[in-house]
């Protein structure tokens, strides 16, 4: 199926005619040059005021100073900026979020450490008098072994040998012991029963321990409750402290800590000091952020506080060296001292002109060789617009190439394709690329990216039918360009970092995408400025619930009807032909609009009531109001906004041919020699394109291929040729580009179409059981 503008474009030339190599530049004289003078303004801006000191280039004197003067170190002054902007002190602001999850974590923490005391029970659990709290501690903690040992040796005689393999502190635990049993025999065993509840407590503690926090494990029950109550107010009053100056990113360990400890007082014991620390640290966390706003504020005042760099030069100072290369920084002072020598690259100048003459010369003789249709002045001037539109961002950019992502040509290779197919989108993107990259000599790392992107993008936008289809493939285009970038940029950068490259890679991506939202955006504006008639639009207008055809439905039921068999037709003969299927659609859809305006006037709207004509009883006034229904069919697509191609279906599909049954009839009253022939014939013009022609065949057709009955498939084959054959004749395909030998095969698919539409239905049975009809189908 070919696209549509082409076959738009068709419709404007006669058919049969072959140009010579260069008859594409004498047909577009204006618009070859226009392009030419345009494009080179914008793209040969460089080489207008071109430097012959260049950047790069050796001196082949020595260059003396002309005058005493002092001139601006642009370079050296953005340098010192550039380091008083990274120096620049950052400004942090405080998070009170994180301020209340430190708080809450340092809560839960301390929660836990009150819990597993309060399992591990209170000191002293037994009177102190009997052993002391140390004793007591220690006591709680004993292995059960030994335990058990000092049990069988209280009221027992103890020789020496057997409290030898016991400590000091368990010998004075069992003398304790064994002398309150001598003394207190009764009260012994509830001191005994106290002993075990602690122990067992305490057991339960230390398993507790072993899940809680690591800050506790092993050490926290080595803690009098005293102690513990000390550090648990200490370490929120510190965490409150530090949260309150602020604890800042990436503070290095050594330092938290001693800022920890010296808030610390001095009564802690090492125990006390080292679990508080460690509490405080494991839920301490930076609260203050970078203020990005304010720090990059705070680095413009401080890079505009750094004064210009200037440099005095003494007329006849040597400033370069016969040899030496000119650096960036020079030849920015030899421009300010106008010593860079610029003029106009007369040379560069005329090549770019020349690559510019080629590349739209072969555009033009190429798109003549294409096929069916050529461009038209309004199809050069969009076109004109689209390159210097893309060719205005890549000079806005300039040497900025890091915003090479953002050079529309997936925007141009969407519009190109869209407007004009894919084959002339691709042509016409790549005579502008040369030019291009040639007068704004882009790296060929962002070039190429870029340009592939936009070749994808025409390519693939011609098989497409409606916007979002044109949107996922504006993503597809901006992936490749992103993609194409990082492969090249891998291949031929000899250093590069892969953090760097995924950024620059996501900017180009970035770019590409943002060029074909800017295209699918503009795309329907554009569409309606220039008259351009795309795939997508083409769905669009093809639509029924678009407000003319739905008035066409209501107001004129028998001519909608009428009007969709004439679209099969068309549509399938334009589709085995090879011609503009959606453009025949959504032509003949419209081609018949005018007979709303008077729709009882025309027979396939009268529905059996009195035909009005035979109240007129004047075929002059009947033939008139029937051919009005061209004319006012093309006031109805002006008031609707149809574009020229779709109204040219309304005048075309009748072309001039004769309103027979008006003209026989007035041939009866005053006969044929008192009658001007052109009161019973439409105005045309003749049909100018192949689908209007189609359309014309086919409406004629269609009253023909309905009254059908019983008739062979052949038989009604030779019916349909006789009726466009009498059209040939006629001379109304003459200017449409249709063949003579193309009208057979016209003929059987007009006559498929019929046969598809009016297939022999199943005649259903009576509901009667004693009807013939009902025996036979159930048999």
């Amino acid at each position: 199926m070919s696209s549509s503008l082409p076959v738009a474009a068709s419709s404007r030339r006669a058919a049969g005619k072959r140009p010579a190599l260069l008859q594409p530049l004498l047909d577009a004289p204006v618009w070859f040059v226009l392009a030419i003078v345009l494009l080179t303004s914008l793209l040969g801006l460089r080489f207008y005021r071109e430097p012959q000191l260049a950047i790069g280039k050796r001196i082949g004197y020595t260059l003396l100073a002309p005058k005493t003067m002092d001139v601006e170190d642009r370079l050296e002054t953005e340098k010192a900026r550039l380091d008083a902007r990274r120096n620049a002190v950052q400004i942090y602001s405080l998070d009170p979020q994180i301020e209340a999850q430190v708080h809450d974590s340092l809560d839960d923490l301390l929660t836990e450490g009150d819990q597993i005391f309060a399992t591990a029970g209170s000191l002293p659990y037994i009177d102190t008098g009997i052993l002391a709290s140390e004793a007591q501690r220690y006591l709680r903690a004993m292995p059960q072994a030994t335990w058990l040992q000092i049990k069988q040796l209280i009221g027992s005689p103890t020789p020496p040998a057997q409290l030898s393999g016991l400590t000091p502190i368990e010998r004075q635990i069992f003398g304790n012991l064994n002398k309150n049993r001598a003394g207190n025999s009764d009260g012994f065993a509830a001191l005994i029963e106290r002993i075990e509840r602690a122990r067992l407590a305490y057991g339960q503690a230390i398993a507790r321990l072993r899940t809680a926090p690591l800050v506790y494990q092993d050490r926290l029950l080595d803690l009098s409750p005293d102690q513990w109550k000390q550090v648990t107010q200490q370490v929120q009053l510190v965490t409150r402290r530090l949260l309150a100056m602020g604890v800042i990113p990436g503070l290095p360990q050594p330092l938290r800590e001693s800022g920890v400890m010296a808030q610390l007082p001095t009564s802690f014991n090492v125990l006390q000091r080292r679990l508080a620390t460690d509490l405080v640290l494991s839920v301490l966390t930076p609260n203050l952020k970078v203020d990005r706003l304010e720090s990059f504020q705070q680095a413009e005042r401080t890079a505009e506080n750094v004064p210009t760099v200037r440099l005095h030069i003494q007329k006849g100072q040597v400033l370069l060296k016969k040899g030496e290369m000119i650096t960036p920084r020079w030849f920015d002072i030899l421009d300010r001292l106008q010593l860079t020598q610029r003029g106009v690259n007369w040379l560069e100048l005329l090549l770019l002109v020349a690559i510019e003459a080629v590349a739209f010369a072969a555009f033009l003789i190429i798109d003549r060789r294409l096929g069916k249709a050529c461009l038209c002045r309004r199809d050069y001037l969009l076109t004109l617009v689209i390159a210097l539109f893309t060719s205005g961002i890549g000079v806005i950019i300039g040497d900025s190439w890091g915003w090479g992502g953002f050079l529309p040509f997936i925007a141009a290779g969407l519009w190109l394709g869209n407007f004009y197919g894919s084959k002339r989108g691709s042509l016409a993107l790549l005579a502008l690329a040369v030019p291009f990259w040639y007068g704004l000599k882009i790296p060929f790392t962002i070039f190429l990216p870029v340009f592939i992107g936009g070749l994808v993008a025409a390519l693939l936008v011609g098989r497409l039918r409606s916007r979002e289809e044109m949107a996922f493939l504006g993503v597809f285009a901006a992936a490749v360009q992103g993609a194409v970038y990082a492969l090249l940029t891998v291949v031929f950068s000899n250093g590069f970092e892969w953090g760097e490259l995924f950024v620059h890679t996501l900017e180009m991506a970035g770019g590409g995408l943002v060029c074909s939202i800017v295209a699918l955006g503009a795309s329907p504006y554009l569409e309606r400025l220039f008259d351009v008639i795309t795939s997508v639009r083409l769905s669009e207008l093809a639509n029924p619930n678009r407000p003319l055809l739905k008035r066409l439905a209501t107001e004129a039921p028998g001519t909608f009807q009428h009007t969709l068999f004439v679209a099969n037709l068309a549509e399938a003969a334009a589709q085995c032909l090879g011609d503009n299927a959606d453009l025949v659609r959504a032509g003949t859809l419209y081609h018949d609009i005018g007979k709303m305006v008077r729709p009882r006037y025309f027979i396939e709207n009268q529905m059996g009531l009195p035909n009005p004509h035979l109240q007129l009883d004047d075929p002059w006034r009947s033939a008139a109001i029937i051919r009005d229904h061209v004319t006012d069919g093309l006031k109805l697509a002006r008031r609707y906004g149809l574009p020229q191609v779709i109204q040219n279906f309304i005048p075309e599909h009748q072309g001039t041919i004769q309103i027979a049954y008006f003209h026989h009839q007035a041939c009866e009253l005053v006969g044929s020699d008192n009658i001007r022939e052109e009161d019973f014939r439409y105005p045309g013009p003749i049909p100018q394109s192949r689908e209007t022609g189609l359309v014309m065949l086919a409406d004629a057709c269609e009253a023909a291929l309905r009254s059908l009955k019983d008739v062979t498939e052949g038989e009604a084959v030779a019916m349909v040729q006789r009726i466009l054959a009498a059209r040939w004749r006629e001379g109304q395909l003459k200017d449409s580009g249709l063949k003579e030998e193309e009208l057979p095969q016209i003929a059987r698919i007009f006559v498929k179409v019929w046969k598809e539409q009016n297939h022999q239905r199943i005649r259903y049975p009576s509901a009667s059981p004693k009807t013939p009809e009902y025996q036979v189908a159930r048999r």
